[in-house]
């Protein structure tokens, strides 16, 4: 399976017709066809299935889909290594993961002093959960991720940062807890509870309730914190979020602490044993030196 073979994929999953994707590749339709065909019969399956003058994606063709994107950007992120590798200036490129969070701050100042110094530099940055960053960071996808406690860090360089998140409740103000100044173990471990999906994250504070995660009542969860405000304003459940991620101010809605309080650590993370790029050296020296 070649590269350009996925690019001749991709395109045409993404536009829907094999004219408009052999138009964007400037190659000819029956080229096009023939080499999806191909494709096809390789991987012994069929990636399409037509609905009137559009190409629809069979199961196994969004799957490939999925992968296609992966690969071809892993592809490229390798040859903006090599060719930043071949330049003195600092002409790099950076790929960020990054929670929702208090880092947020520090990063945006980090990079605006960055493509400040060097006008060549350039960034990107990819939100999600800790498991959605920490995947891209193992396959390539990302060079460096920022991420919040707890999470498992075994495969990694850590610098564990002075930006402390702090967990509370997130609440409606007609709900029986609304009045209250803070939420203990045993008032919480009674509550339909909304929580990160997340194991690290429901087993750490099943412990700080001191009961297993089997004895919760949760009857949801959330990957990223942008759906969490309407679920607090439905009445669904009690959300148990960093304040970091708390992006909307709602005149409905309260957060109460936890007590005992609960304080989680910021940590920048990067594969271990793995060449840093350019790039990547220059956004960690300086975020570091930020702190």
């Amino acid at each position: 399976m070649e590269l350009r073979v996925l690019r001749y994929f991709w395109t045409v999953a993404t536009v829907g017709t094999v004219s408009a994707a052999a138009e964007k590749l400037f190659i000819t339709q029956p080229t096009l066809s023939r080499q999806i065909k191909d494709l096809e019969l390789e991987l012994d399956t069929q990636l399409f299935i037509r609905d009137g003058k559009h190409l629809v994606l069979t199961e196994d063709g969004q799957f490939l889909k999925i992968k296609a994107e992966e690969i071809l950007q892993l592809a490229s992120n390798t040859e903006r290594v090599f060719s930043d590798r071949k330049k003195e200036e600092l002409t790099g490129h950076l790929t960020i993961g990054a929670l929702e969070g208090l880092t947020t701050v520090k990063i945006a100042q980090t990079l605006q002093n960055l493509t400040n110094i060097y006008p060549n530099f350039t960034f990107t940055i990819l939100s999600g959960n800790a498991d959605d960053i920490k995947y891209k960071l193992d396959n390539g996808l990302v060079d460096i991720a920022f991420l919040i406690e707890p999470a498992s860090t075994e495969k990694y360089n850590v610098e564990r940062l002075d930006v402390v998140e702090q967990w509370v409740l997130l609440t409606h103000e007609d709900s029986e807890l609304a009045e209250l100044e803070y939420i203990t173990p045993e008032i919480l471990r009674k509550q339909r509870l909304i929580i990160s999906e997340r194991s690290e994250v429901r087993e750490y504070f099943a412990d700080w309730m001191g009961c297993k995660v089997t004895d919760l009542n949760i009857v949801g969860g959330f990957n990223l914190g942008f759906h969490i405000f309407e679920m607090s304003r439905a009445g669904i459940g009690e959300v148990v979020v960093t304040e970091g991620a708390l992006i909307r101010n709602y005149p409905d809605l309260k957060t109460i602490p936890l007590r005992p309080e609960v304080y989680t650590h910021s940590l920048l993370v990067w594969k271990k044993n793995i060449p840093l790029t350019p790039a990547t050296k220059a956004f960690i020296k300086e975020y570091l030196k930020e702190e």
